[in-house]
C-alpha cells in the first residue's frame, strides 16, 4: 500500500506544470519584498482602503498604482498613507509622484529595505508566463501566474492584456518575468481571468523623473496631466476622416478609432412588437480612475433608429422619448449640474426636422475641465433617428469643435 502511494505522489510531482514548479521554488524570495499599502482614514483611525506595492530603489523608492491612493491625492487633510511589511512592521509613506492616465504613483519609504526589485530592460513575448505578487483581500502576499497576451487591443494607451487572476488588493504588486524582473504593475479587476498590468516602462519613466509634488498642487497636477492625454487624444477625432457603415440602411460611422468598440441589437425577434428598434453603441476602452465616485476621459456615442409599425404619430412619438445620460461616473461633490440648451435645425432636404440638444457641465476640483452631452434627434412621420455624443473631461474650446465634428458626421 505505502509502495502505491509513493508512486502515485512521485508521478504527481513529475507532471506538475513548469511554470508551478518553478514559481514555488525560486519565487518564494520575493514575496518578502511585496508591500502592503494601507490608506488610513484619520478619523476612524483604520484602513479605509489597500492596495500593493513594491520598493524599487536603495533609497526607498516604492511603486504603486494611483488608484491605491487616490482618496489621500483628493483629500490629503483626510487621509494618510502608510506600509505594512511581511514582518507586520507599520510605517508612514510620502507621496512623491503620481501619473493618472497610466495608474502610477511614487510613495517614499522612511525606513528601506537592503533589497529591491529590477525593471526588466526587455520587452515580454507574448505567450510568457508572468507572476504577479500582491495581497489580495488583505489575506497575505499571493502569487498568481498567467501568460503575457500583448497590447490590449481596443485601447489608446498601452495595457498589457494578462491572463492572470488579479483580485482587489493585488492593484499596485509588481508582475515579474522568470528571472524575477519587473514587467509590469498590477491592476486588480473582479478575479476574473483577465486582468491587466501597467507597463514597467511607464512605472520606469515616472521614478527616473524624480520629482516631489507639493500637496498643495496636487488637484492641479492631476488637470495638467488629463489635459495633456486628452486634447491629442480628441484632436485627433476632430481632425480625422471617420469610416462610414451602415444602420438600419443609413450611412453612419461605427469603430472610427482603434480604440473603439461598437455592440448592436435590435427587437427582430420579437413578433408583437409596434415599432421596429434598432440600436448601436461605442465606446473608447479608455478612462482614467479618479475617485470612486469620480473617472474622466470617456467617449462614448450611439445610435437609435426607432420605425413606428401600427402605431399613429402622436403615440409614436410618446412612446419614444429621448433621454440623456452621462457616461462617465461623477457626483455633484465632484461636478456641477448639466446646463442645456436647445436649437432646431431645417434639414429640408431630408425632409425632417432637426432638434440638437448641448448640454455641459465643469468639474470643481479640477479647474478647466468640462463634461459634454450632445444630442441630435431626427424625425420624419414615422421614423426617427437619435444620436448621442458624449465626451468627459475636455478643454471647453474643443467641445464645440467635436460636437460640431459628430453634427456634420451624421448629416
Amino acid at each position: 500500500m505505502i509502495s502505491i502511494v509513493t508512486r502515485l505522489l512521485q508521478s504527481v510531482i513529475v507532471f506538475l506544470p513548469m511554470q508551478y514548479v518553478f514559481a514555488q521554488q525560486d519565487f518564494q524570495e520575493y514575496y518578502d519584498q511585496v508591500y502592503q499599502i494601507r490608506v488610513i482614514s484619520s478619523q476612524a483611525g483604520s484602513k479605509s482602503s489597500i492596495g500593493s506595492g513594491f520598493q524599487v530603489t536603495l533609497d526607498g523608492l516604492i511603486v504603486t498604482n494611483y488608484h491605491v491612493v487616490s482618496s489621500f491625492v483628493l483629500s490629503p487633510e483626510t487621509f494618510q498613507i502608510e506600509y505594512q511589511s511581511h514582518t507586520g512592521e507599520k510605517g508612514s509613506l510620502q507621496l512623491l509622484d503620481f501619473d493618472v492616465v497610466n495608474d502610477l504613483a511614487v510613495l517614499r519609504h522612511s525606513n528601506p529595505q537592503a533589497r529591491v526589485l529590477n525593471f526588466a530592460r526587455q520587452d515580454l513575448n507574448k505567450g510568457e508566463i508572468v507572476y504577479a505578487l500582491g495581497n489580495p483581500h488583505d489575506y497575505g502576499t499571493t502569487l498568481v501566474n498567467g501568460a503575457n497576451n500583448g497590447m490590449v487591443e481596443h485601447s489608446y494607451n498601452d495595457k498589457i492584456l494578462y491572463s492572470g487572476s488579479l483580485n482587489s488588493g493585488m492593484s499596485g504588486g509588481p508582475a515579474l518575468n522568470e528571472n524575477g524582473e519587473v514587467v509590469g504593475v498590477n491592476v486588480a479587476t473582479a478575479g476574473s481571468q483577465l486582468s491587466f498590468l501597467v507597463p514597467a516602462k511607464k512605472a520606469m519613466t515616472l521614478v527616473d523623473a524624480k520629482r516631489e509634488i507639493a500637496q498643495a498642487d496636487y488637484l492641479l497636477e492631476i488637470a495638467k496631466q488629463i489635459k495633456s492625454w486628452q486634447r491629442p487624444r480628441v484632436q485627433e477625432l476632430i481632425d480625422q476622416k471617420w469610416g462610414q457603415e451602415t444602420f438600419a440602411g443609413l450611412n453612419l460611422f461605427g469603430e472610427i478609432r482603434k480604440d473603439f468598440q461598437c455592440w448592436g441589437r435590435t427587437n427582430d425577434d420579437n413578433e408583437a412588437r409596434h415599432v421596429e428598434h434598432t440600436s448601436k453603441s461605442c465606446r473608447s476602452g479608455d478612462s482614467i480612475y479618479l475617485d470612486p465616485e469620480l473617472s474622466a476621459g470617456e467617449l462614448y456615442f450611439s445610435f437609435e433608429h426607432s420605425k413606428t409599425l401600427d402605431l399613429n404619430a402622436t403615440q409614436f412619438v410618446a412612446r419614444y422619448q429621448s433621454i440623456m445620460r452621462p457616461r462617465n461616473k461623477s457626483n455633484f461633490e465632484h461636478s456641477t449640474n448639466f446646463q442645456c440648451h436647445t436649437d432646431f435645425v431645417d434639414n429640408k432636404n431630408a425632409q425632417s426636422f432637426v432638434r440638437v440638444t448641448t448640454c455641459i457641465r465643469a468639474y470643481k476640483k479640477i479647474r478647466e475641465l468640462y463634461d459634454s452631452l450632445f444630442l441630435v434627434e431626427q424625425v420624419r412621420n414615422d421614423e426617427k433617428v437619435i444620436s448621442h455624443f458624449s465626451v468627459s473631461a475636455v478643454e471647453k474650446d474643443q467641445i464645440q469643435a467635436v460636437n460640431q465634428k459628430f453634427f456634420e458626421e451624421l448629416l
